[in-house]
């Protein structure tokens, strides 16, 4: 079934090759993804899941697309997107694997900050809402930076521990007081960058470029609008990045106001996702940056 949909796909996408093998690659920890190597020689990449979960890889093409239209970042092609037997099909152009170069890394951060300084508009959000692994993420239009974090990303992340019952009263309130006051964290205008917005080390991946250059290429984006260091809180959450990443990027970027404390409100949005996702082994390291931000 799994090869029958993705031949379905790849003819559906308008291209004239046979199907000569599948393998399994690793990173799926949400949805199957394959390698398909095709009998003209090229290689793509197909996701699957259930049909019921379409909507999760048209949202990822389009960021996908909106990521490869700042012509910065390295990342694979949306090809296709459609349902064949009862399976959800995403169909991506592949990128060869490559080392791990701190020299590819030095240039990730370069471009990123290249695409965080390309002109998307001067609102916060995104074309349409989206998810963050598996949790909605909404994205509703705004033009102040901090009403956008208040209502859609930490605002939004309590009610859903609320909703599960993921924290205790207490730990709520700590994550409140933050809220209450990110008029003092956060800037209410910084420049409206266009956001990977889940790039851990898990969605960068060390490849080439199409001639055999080390790159590093960004996949699985969270797509929205904002501040530009919310990329990098989550690049430096849970580590996997040379420090030359950041260096590199620090160096083109002229705006590190308060950039501590940005970083901080922003990790505080991805470990209390993590706590709605997987439970309360979270709960500490959200607390400790809520009782840090409302000090």
């Amino acid at each position: 079934m799994t090869r029958q949909a993705i031949e379905h796909a790849i003819e559906a996408a308008g291209i004239k090759a046979a199907v000569t093998r599948l393998s399994d690659l690793s990173g799926g920890c949400i949805h199957q993804v394959s390698r398909v190597d095709l009998d003209d020689g090229r290689t793509l990449v197909a996701k699957l899941t259930n049909a019921s979960q379409r909507g999760l890889f048209e949202e990822e093409a389009v960021g996908l697309t909106a990521l490869a239209e700042t012509n910065t970042v390295l990342v694979p092609y949306a090809l296709h997107t459609g349902e064949y037997d009862g399976r959800a099909v995403l169909l991506m152009t592949h990128v060869d694997p490559g080392p791990r170069d701190d020299g590819a890394y030095r240039r990730l951060g370069e471009e990123l900050a290249a695409m965080h300084r390309t002109d998307v508009g001067q609102r916060y959000g995104f074309a349409h809402d989206n998810h963050l692994g598996t949790t909605p993420q909404p994205n509703t239009w705004h033009d102040d930076w901090v009403e956008f974090n208040r209502n859609c990303r930490l605002g939004h992340q309590l009610n859903l521990a609320k909703a599960g019952r993921a924290m205790s009263s207490d730990e709520l309130k700590t994550v409140e007081r933050v809220i209450d006051r990110l008029d003092q964290i956060l800037p209410h205008r910084p420049f409206p960058s266009l956001l990977h917005g889940d790039l851990w080390a898990g969605n960068a991946m060390p490849g080439v470029d199409e001639d055999g250059s080390p790159r590093v290429a960004v996949i699985d984006p969270a797509c929205s609008i904002g501040d530009g260091w919310a990329d990098i809180a989550m690049m430096q959450l849970f580590g996997g990045f040379p420090a030359s990443c950041f260096e590199a990027y620090s160096a083109q970027i002229h705006d590190h106001n308060e950039v501590d404390r940005r970083i901080a409100a922003y990790q505080l949005y991805h470990v209390l996702n993590h706590v709605n996702l997987f439970g309360r082994g979270y709960a500490r390291q959200a607390v400790a940056l809520a009782q840090q931000l409302a000090a």
